[in-house]
């Protein structure tokens, strides 16, 4: 009976040389995965979904066909898809997602300006993408803020951005969405103070947070930190990693990090505390989505499906189930 636990530990270890193996054969090294390959604890309860901006727009079928066959459960689509697939397509892409078995979780509201300083055309847009979303049986519109990390708003300035969001995210609910705040690099929320000013100028009860754990590591703030401080606003989140010539970079010289090349990366191949990330989520016991969102051009391994394996692998890793 004694022998039953070390035959077990060496098919775990033939198992783990297999993995490091096809990864090294990729050319990723050992090292960077050696955060993803600890027992991850029991299973995470989050429904896994994906986003499309992995892919070109021009194989958007593809793209669908597979983050099904990956097994992920939804996906994130971008603004261009309510124009593609307006009126009578809407139950065309609607029967597609459907006949995949994937939900549309969130859809980009990229057309919609927020600048702090200034009024835009966002509440006739973000209707716009509401009416089409809301047609296709979706969950969240995400919106980002158009600010300059650099540049000081006057506190009426931030005030007038958190009313007009709290205006968007009621007119969402009222028809059956969320309206989720994305920070992103290079705008207002890139900083921890910045995204702590848009949180504060907002109602938590019209305006959620889309917790993007790459790019608020690459503006300086920890992704865990701020899961734990604003997890009953989490809507859902965004995975996928930083390259850590790109976040020693936004260190040192952040202006020269977009001119660099494409800052992100594949999860588990970065820098991101991924462990950190799945522990706050165990923490707050949070249950909602999370969204793999790896910009296209953003790849590692050579396109948009193979990034899509070590995504998926990675999160399996991490106790997601996917």
């Amino acid at each position: 009976m004694a022998k039953f636990p070390e035959v077990k530990a060496d098919r775990h270890a033939c198992g783990r040389r297999r993995f490091l193996g096809s990864m090294a054969a990729l050319g990723v090294a050992p090292a960077a995965l050696a955060g993803l390959l600890a027992d991850p604890g029991p299973a995470l309860p989050n429904p896994i979904g994906y986003a499309t901006i992995a892919w070109p727009r021009r194989e958007f079928d593809h793209a669908l066909e597979t983050v099904s066959r990956l097994g992920f459960q939804g996906v994130q689509m971008l603004g261009w898809v309510r124009e593609a697939y307006a009126a009578a397509k809407t139950q065309e892409i609607g029967e597609l997602l459907a006949s995949l078995k994937l939900k549309p979780v969130a859809l980009s509201c990229s057309a919609a300006r927020l600048a702090p300083e200034g009024t835009g055309n966002e509440m006739d847009e973000v209707r716009r993408y509401a009416e089409f979303f809301s047609h296709l049986g979706g969950a969240f519109l995400q919106v980002t803020d158009g600010g300059n990390p650099k540049q000081e708003y006057s506190a009426q300035d931030i005030s007038s951005l958190g009313a007009r969001m709290n205006a968007l995210g009621k007119m969402a609910q009222g028809f059956g969405l969320t309206l989720g705040y994305h920070p992103h690099f290079g705008t207002l929320g890139e900083t921890r103070k910045g995204l702590g000013q848009v949180l504060d100028a907002t109602d938590p009860q019209y305006v959620k947070l889309i917790a993007d754990v790459a790019h608020m590591a690459l503006g300086g703030s920890d992704p865990a930190e701020v899961i734990r401080t604003y997890a009953p606003r989490l809507c859902f989140l965004h995975f996928k990693d930083v390259r850590k010539e790109a976040a020693a970079m936004a260190r040192r010289e952040r202006d020269q990090v977009e001119k660099s090349g494409p800052p992100f990366c594949e999860i588990g191949l970065g820098g991101v505390s991924f462990d950190a990330v799945v522990q706050a989520l165990r923490d707050v016991r949070f249950s909602g989505w999370v969204i793999v969102e790896l910009d296209t051009g953003n790849s590692t391994l050579g396109g948009p499906d193979p990034s899509a394996v070590q995504n998926r692998d990675a999160l399996r890793k991490l106790g997601f189930k996917v």
